[in-house]
């Protein structure tokens, strides 16, 4: 699963390369500490002998998973750019040490380990010139496979010849760029030859049609705020032709303020049409099984407190206790959201579809009580167990105002790029009910770009003290 992802591949291959590293450096002093000049120099204590090599294949094992959390904690993983870990080496050299620490000072103190610590001390020095060694045969290895198109993003740049090209040095420059740039679509009338690295794919004009042909994982807008429209435009076509696009931040003042920057390594940009909750990341698989987690405990804590209301919903008005309504969900899919009844039976016979108002005639007495409280919601964990919908996301919406609003809201359909939720950015900040659903869509926009778990737990503890608009 994780081998579809363009992120994990190069922090596997990193995890790789320091296993690697630790497991052979331990090993070569292994062979030199008892197959050498250095047993005679230096025997163990009597009666010599030679320790079976298998155990100290488990001690290097041991240091090597050591060595992978040690560079965890100093953040070599997260600081990476593909296979560049972006640090000093002195840093890799003191992590290094670090681990070694570790390993001498269980050795030292620990009573019935017998493992040779001048074979520890042998290793480190190895250990030190292979992690130096690796980290620049690492950058090498992205040069080549960035070159080549293997693994990282396939890139077209959109702007003036010369920013184009501009762009396009920075990145090479730079052995960590997880891009890897195809070629450029120029917006000057008529483009100058040039000996670039890259071709010129054709112009603006063309770039739907280029699109349709390329396989692209990436576009990077350059063009100048002068025209406004003209962007606007290309955006367009890439939204439509679901390509993700990054925008240079010269056009900041034209877009909303909720923008999440990012590096194109010495460059900032701005990404659009990406999501860090996209399928098979490891941020969406935890994120499904804390759903599983959280909607199982949820129903079998709240079924006492769902008989009561459903027996008063039944005491109330006539009509079914639970309410079932069909909703757009991920990727556009509809299904079946359950939620108890608030309303009167049939409330939209003579309105058609409407969206519930303060004080609306509609609801019932109980219903009211529900509603503001988001006690009418707790049916909906079952839909998260069922995997249509999420605790946190967007709220989903009926088929027939998501065909309304896609129209009129410019990007309202990124919303389904991740699962709806049962509680949502939008919501926690009031923007519910009948609210504006512009600004709501911002907020819904934010979350799918900006998400996190750290954002889900917050969402969650605001959603049992955010009541405004429930009605």
């Amino acid at each position: 699963m994780f081998i579809k992802d363009k992120y994990i591949i190069p922090l596997i291959l990193l995890i790789a390369a320091d296993l690697c590293v630790f497991i052979s450096a331990f090993v070569m002093a292994y062979f030199i500490r008892f197959y050498t000049g250095i047993f005679l120099l230096v025997p163990p204590p009597s009666p010599p002998y030679i320790p079976a090599f298998s155990s100290y294949i488990y001690l290097a094992a041991i240091i090597a998973l050591l060595s992978v959390f040690v560079f965890s904690h100093f953040g070599f993983y997260e600081r990476r750019v593909g296979l560049d870990r972006n640090v000093q080496v002195g840093a890799l050299l003191l992590a290094t040490l670090v681990t070694y620490i570790f390993i001498m000072a269980i050795l030292f103190n620990y009573r019935g380990v017998s493992y040779s610590r001048l074979t520890v001390a042998l290793a480190i020095p190895i250990t030190c010139a292979g992690i130096v060694l690796a980290h620049d045969l690492l950058k090498r290895l992205q040069f080549f496979m960035i070159k080549k198109g293997i693994i990282f993003f396939k890139t077209i740049l959109i702007g003036p010849q010369w920013r184009c090209l501009e762009i396009n040095q920075k990145l090479q420059e730079h052995h960590g760029s997880q891009f890897q740039v195809l070629g450029y679509v120029s917006t000057d009338d008529e483009p100058e030859r040039s000996q670039a690295l890259i071709p010129c794919l054709g112009s603006k004009k063309q770039l739907a049609k280029i699109l349709r042909k390329e396989s692209v994982d990436n576009i990077v807008i350059a063009m100048s705020p002068d025209d406004p429209q003209s962007v606007l435009q290309i955006m367009k076509i890439c939204t439509v032709n679901n390509a993700p696009f990054r925008v240079i931040p010269e056009l900041y003042d034209h877009l909303c303020q909720f923008i999440d920057f990012q590096e194109i390594k010495a460059m900032p940009a701005i990404p659009f049409g990406e999501t860090p909750l996209a399928f098979n990341n490891p941020g969406w698989m935890a994120k499904r099984l804390i759903d599983i987690v959280i909607s199982s405990v949820a129903l079998v804590v709240s079924a006492p407190l769902m008989a009561v209301i459903a027996m008063l919903i039944r005491l109330d008005s006539k009509g079914s206790i639970f309410f079932v309504q069909e909703r757009v969900g991920n990727d556009g899919r509809t299904f079946n959201m359950y939620k108890f009844r608030s309303m009167i039976d049939h409330a939209e016979r003579n309105t058609g579809p409407k969206w519930a108002t303060a004080k609306d005639p509609r609801t019932t007495k109980i219903g009211r009580f529900i509603r503001k409280y988001n006690l009418d919601e707790l049916p909906q964990f079952i839909n998260v167990l069922r995997g249509d919908m999420s605790v946190v996301g967007p709220r989903p919406e009926r088929p027939y105002f998501v065909n309304k609003f896609k129209e009129e809201i410019p990007y309202y359909m990124r919303r389904h790029l991740v699962k709806t939720g049962l509680t949502g950015w939008a919501q926690v900040n009031g923007w519910r009910g009948d609210t504006s659903v512009m600004e709501r869509t911002r907020y819904d926009l934010y979350y799918v770009e900006n998400w996190s778990l750290m954002l889900d737990l917050k969402i969650i503890l605001k959603t049992l003290t955010s009541f405004k608009n429930a009605y």
